[in-house]
């Protein structure tokens, strides 16, 4: 009497199997790895971005109150002017979305822009008090 094996190729299917399963996992790993470089970078501009705002609050508060808005406020300001050309050389897209400073009586509102490529637009907003009746 003849026996017919029915597991034939069955070892060729379960690998085929076992591969695809391992693909799957495998490209997973890739997409967490992808978002995690991203979201990495996002935290770097973002701490930059603070740092620089802060850089400047704090030259503000050192500087002479009397001439507060010429040398930050104004886009023309030598202060101003050397924190701008930081940002703009730290940050991508800083160069398209230059960043703000309003000085209203004794507090500043900073503001940094940027963009980076195939991102939406960020600002990071600092608001100081930087003296008394300026």
């Amino acid at each position: 009497m003849k026996t017919h094996r029915v597991q034939s190729g069955m070892a060729v299917v379960e690998t085929m199997v076992a591969i695809l399963v391992f693909s799957f996992g495998i490209l997973g790993i890739v997409g967490l790895l992808a978002a995690s470089m991203k979201h990495s970078a996002e935290a770097k501009y973002r701490t930059v971005a603070s740092n620089l705002a802060g850089q400047l609050a704090g030259e503000m508060w050192v500087a002479d109150k009397s001439a507060l808005a010429t040398a930050f406020e104004s886009p023309d300001g030598d202060q101003y002017a050397a924190w701008r050309d930081k940002v703009r050389a730290a940050l991508p897209g800083a160069a398209d979305n230059a960043p703000t400073v309003a000085i209203d009586d004794s507090v500043a509102t900073i503001t940094v822009r940027w963009q980076a490529p195939g991102e939406a637009a960020h600002s990071h907003v600092l608001v100081a008090r930087i003296g008394e009746g300026i």
